[in-house]
């Protein structure tokens, strides 16, 4: 069902677009020109498809039963909104992105392989720089009745204007580079003057991904998320140059001019809302998942390839997106939480995300999952069948509505440096209960009295109680003050908005003030207060503030909560407080967490203390036996042992062996010890501090020989002859045997080279123990190697596919070998259809004649990419084959599995080495075709291919596994997994060119394709 209403003067049709740049205006110099005219774009580009006019495309809505769609603006009034917000009187305030794509004023002087772009200069702050076409408006419902009748453009000229929010008597304005706030002291909307430069230094490189969705939060910081694909550099007046690469939430504290990294991680983080609990969440762009779940100070997961490694190179770990039961279509960006009022009780609190691949609007429930939560997909709210509906933006408003911020466009991909977008189109919509529009009278709270907002803190509408708050605060409503503690300290539902707002009320107050707060805090009230997020705001309270001596009798009391979110609000705190008290909370907190997110976050806690207070903690372990031996030893030992000896030099290394001299308990010196060996892997132990090489060489001595890989590792001699005794010993176990190999490779032992050679060799060696021998023996230049896969290639290794293509892809890694297996396969002693795409990839990598020319007669049809006629005839031909009707899907699923089922995962079967499928649009056929034809056209995030050139002169291609202070982890198409140390690497590169083969139907008959597209576009 479906209802709109015009509800500002709208065109029926489309004004013309603004002028789109042109390569010649914003490229720099001739390389970057001839990329933009003629590198093809990735995605979903802009198409021929005619647009429809704002009261047809509100009919073209299909909703739930219980809502209805409400047109609130449209083109002309605005065009390519990215971001909208309301002030105290109600007002909405959209941000229109009509500069978009390209700064003006800049010229692109290079494009690295993500087609991040770098300038020409950094532009200066309006109104000082050159100005853009992005511009702020104002939209009121000046009468009540539900509907915009006055629009103001505020401010225009901006360039690459991301976000406008109002507050404390300014406008604050996302202008990347800038974060710029202009005075209105009136509140009249109209800026008094020009802006004053708040933060410098946020990234420009892909303006699809800039630092953006500005929030308040309920603690008087302004909070901001940033994109995956930009980086950040910033400073304010009292923090310097605090860096970071890709996706994050930030903050700024506008009195106290302070910035800093809320939280590290998410898919592409253009979207942020904060709870009615104070949690924080944003969308992503990934499939399989609603978004992410901040804690404050958390790391999480990132593309580690595209969008760089973590800012805490010691974080050894990260949060994951939430888990997610429904429609796992990739692109829920746009995300908020409902808790509006106004749709019923059926929508408070869940999660309604937007995705403008689809055009689709979720409602997803959140569930408990450990500390953190989980999703399930109800009913959707709406869709469209109209491909112009991209919902970047969502929110609730004050009147209850949710409302969104719609694109409106074919084009949705910034992987294209053509400036193809449609200008002048946009449009505002409202989703609200069927049975008829909210009115709500003018208000407005700026000035409102005491009373008035006191009252406004149990509004049904959290807009309504955040915003009554937020004026409190700004206001200086003192008087307030024992209201609001009274009415924080009681069993009231809205105690939490009360003890918020008394935090907001004195944090700019004098010393007493801070007394005040922390006497409200302790008392047995708060701590122990019914409502457990009474007691995580109090906790996030201490870490804020600066210390009294009531902060260490609240933690004591708080530290005793069983509720699981306020203990991981204790140890997100923990990682701001003194060491001692950091310590306390870390030991008294139980961490028992299905999420695993409570020993990370203690971990992060303790790790910021390491080097700065390393007295501290030994001597806080000496004192806590109990805590050494149980939580300490089980979760944080090997880490922080790791900690150490990888960031090395004498001090480093001597804490270690004091680590290890805590205690005699044997578990935990061999959690130590894990850590210490973890930390050196791949090379050799540099010279230890004598209490530790004593140490190290006492445990092994206890473990009756003891840890030999360890022990290799210190340079042992003995231990270097027991470990190719073991590794020639074919009654050792295969697991013993590889593990040694891999220890001997990694420190380069070349006295490994003629047992392994001798295990590739022998007939009788199971082919998965060949296969982890290779992996060792790649890292040896040694001719013996080769020519023991080659001259034994038919009878040794060609019969077991798995290891045939491993030996075939190590062959592939080195330029020597990769000639000599030319060599072979002109001479037919290796068939040419053996090798595999990704190895016939690498060796054209070498650009050598020889190698060409065996490419050009072997595999020149392998390697083509990109559209050809003979793909798009073959497409056309399989379009029509399926168009006549599918197969048996039980026998499609054969196909699959044996093409497929190496890299993704669909129907929850399958590998992840390529993005599962089971979330993508598989009903459509050309979305298979063009990605089984084309797949290098797009690569998702995190699915990029890497060619990772070593020292050694080795060559590595794969997918980034992981990345942290030691290096990185590459998995090639066969899910092998090579760790490389940061010094190993001469050169890391992305391709441009996917994993995936193309063509993978080739040999399939009619009816093969028949069943195999059953199967792909079955209902899961």
């Amino acid at each position: 069902m479906t209802s709109a209403r015009i509800l500002l003067p709208a065109l029926l049709g489309l004004s013309l677009p603004i002028s789109a740049q042109q390569p010649g205006a914003v490229a720099g110099n001739e390389e970057v020109k001839k990329i933009m005219e003629t590198r093809k774009g990735r995605g979903v580009m802009a198409d021929d498809t005619p647009p429809t006019p704002p009261m047809e495309a509100v009919k073209k809505f299909a909703t739930r039963s219980d809502v209805a769609v409400d047109l609130m603006a449209s083109e002309p009034a605005v065009e390519q909104p990215l971001y909208a917000s309301w002030d105290s009187k109600g007002r909405m305030w959209v941000t229109q992105y009509r500069q978009y794509q390209f700064p003006a004023g800049l010229k692109i002087v290079s494009y690295d392989q993500h087609l991040r772009a770098k300038f020409d200069k950094v532009p200066l702050p309006p109104p000082r720089g050159e100005k853009g076409a992005d511009k702020i408006t104002v939209f009121e419902d000046t009468d009540g009745d539900g509907a915009f009748d006055k629009h103001t453009d505020v401010i225009t000229g901006l360039n690459i204007a991301s976000a406008a929010l109002p507050g404390m008597g300014r406008i604050w304005v996302l202008n990347p580079p800038y974060l710029l706030s202009y005075p209105d002291a009136n509140q009249d909307s109209l800026p008094d003057g020009d802006p004053e430069v708040e933060l410098t230094g946020f990234g420009l490189e892909d303006t699809h991904a800039v630092a953006t969705n500005l929030q308040w939060g309920l603690d008087g910081w302004l909070y901001g998320a940033n994109g995956s694909t930009t980086t950040g550099n910033v400073s304010s007046a009292n923090t310097k140059n605090v860096k970071w690469e890709g996706q994050c939430i930030w903050r700024y504290h506008p009195n106290k001019k302070l910035f800093e990294i809320y939280a590290e991680g998410g898919g592409n983080t253009f979207s942020l809302d904060i709870d009615s609990k104070g949690r924080v969440f944003s969308g992503t762009n990934n499939g399989s998942t609603r978004g992410m779940h901040y804690e404050q100070g958390s790391y999480g997961i990132k593309g580690w390839g595209k969008h760089g490694p973590l800012t805490n190179p010691y974080a050894f770990g990260w949060f994951e997106h939430m888990k997610h039961e429904g429609d796992n279509k990739r692109f829920p960006q746009a995300f908020a939480i409902y808790e509006g009022g106004l749709l019923g009780s059926g929508y408070e609190g869940k999660i309604i995300a937007p995705n403008s691949l689809a055009n689709v609007v979720y409602v997803s429930e959140r569930f408990p999952d450990g500390s953190t939560f989980r999703s399930k997909d109800e009913e959707n709210l709406m869709s469209s069948p109209d491909r112009w509906f991209r919902p970047v933006w969502a929110g609730v408003g004050p009147d209850g509505g949710f409302y969104m911020a719609d694109w409106y466009d074919t084009r949705l991909s910034h992987v294209s440096p053509v400036d193809d977008w449609h200008k002048t189109s946009g449009r505002i919509y409202r989703v609200r209960p069927a049975a008829g529009a909210p009115k709500l009278k003018p208000f407005d709270l700026a000035k409102a009295s005491p009373e008035e907002l006191l009252s406004h803190l149990s509004h049904t509408n959290e807009w309504f109680r955040k915003q009554a708050a937020l004026e409190i605060a700004w206001r200086g409503l003192k008087e307030l003050t024992e209201p609001l503690a009274k009415l924080a300290r009681s069993n009231d539902p809205h105690a939490l908005d009360a003890l918020w707002t008394l935090d907001m009320l004195m944090a700019y107050e004098d010393p007493m003030a801070n007394e005040f707060i922390h006497k409200v805090l302790m008392s047995p009230e708060i701590t122990s207060h019914k409502d457990p997020y009474v007691q995580r705001w109090a906790a996030k309270i201490v870490g804020e503030r600066p210390m009294s001596w009531n902060a260490l009798q609240t933690l004591n009391h708080l530290s005793k909560s069983q509720n699981i979110e306020v203990r991981a609000q204790l140890l997100a705190s923990a990682k701001r407080l003194q060491a001692g008290l950091a310590l306390s909370v870390i030991r008294d907190v139980n961490l028992d967490d299905a999420s695993g997110h409570l020993p990370l976050l203690a971990w992060w806690a303790l790790e910021s203390k390491a080097e700065k207070n390393r007295d501290v903690i030994l001597s806080f372990l000496k004192d806590s036996p109990d805590f050494a031996k149980g939580p300490f030893r089980e979760h944080l030992a090997e880490k922080l042992a790791k900690r150490y000896a990888l960031a090395g030099g004498e001090e480093n290394l001597q804490t270690c062996a004091d680590l290890l001299a805590l205690s005699e308990d044997e578990v935990l010196r061999g959690k130590i010890i894990a850590g210490i060996a973890a930390a050196f892997e791949g090379a050799e132990m540099p010279p230890l501090p004598d209490s530790l090489s004593k140490a190290l060489n006492d445990y092994m001595a206890k473990q009756s020989g003891g840890n030999l890989a360890l022990a290799l590792r210190t340079g042992n001699a003995a231990a270097l002859k027991d470990a190719l005794k073991l590794l020639s010993d074919s009654k050792a176990s295969n697991a013993q045997r590889i593990s040694i190999a891999k220890t001997l490779a990694e420190l380069g032992k070349q006295e490994s080279v003629a047992p392994m050679v001798a295990i590739l060799k022998g007939g009788a060696n199971a082919p998965s123990l060949k296969r982890g021998i290779l992996q060792a023996a790649a890292k040896f230049d040694d001719r013996r190697i080769p020519e023991a896969l080659l001259t034994g290639y038919e009878a040794q290794i060609a019969g077991d596919k798995a290891l045939r293509e491993d030996a075939l892809r190590t062959l592939a890694g080195r330029k020597e070998w990769a000639l000599l297996l030319i060599n072979f396969v002109n001479d037919g002693k290796v068939q040419p259809k053996h090798i595999t795409l990704d190895t016939a990839r690498q060796l054209s990598l070498y650009k050598d004649p020889e190698m060409d020319a065996a490419i050009e007669k072997h595999w020149k049809n392998l390697l083509m990419t990109g559209p050809t006629e003979a793909k798009v005839k073959e497409m056309a031909r399989i379009k029509a084959v399926i168009k006549t009707g599918l197969g048996d899907a039980d026998k499609g699923k054969l196909q699959f599995m044996a093409r497929c089922a190496i890299c993704h995962k669909l129907f929850g079967e399958g590998n992840i080495i390529g993005p599962e499928l089971t979330g993508y649009d598989r009903a459509n056929p050309d979305f298979w075709l063009d990605n089984i034809f084309n797949p290098s056209l797009e690569i998702r995030e995190g699915f990029g291919n890497y060619i990772v050139k070593l020292k050694n002169g080795q060559m590595l291609t794969g997918i980034m596994d992981a990345q942290d202070a030691s290096g990185i982890v590459l998995k090639d198409i066969a899910g092998n997994k090579t760790p490389v140390k940061q010094p190993e690497i001469e050169k890391l590169e992305a391709s441009p060119i996917s994993l995936m083969p193309e063509a993978l139907t080739t040999g399939m008959t009619d009816a093969d394709l028949k069943d195999f597209f059953a199967y792909l576009m079955k209902l899961p």
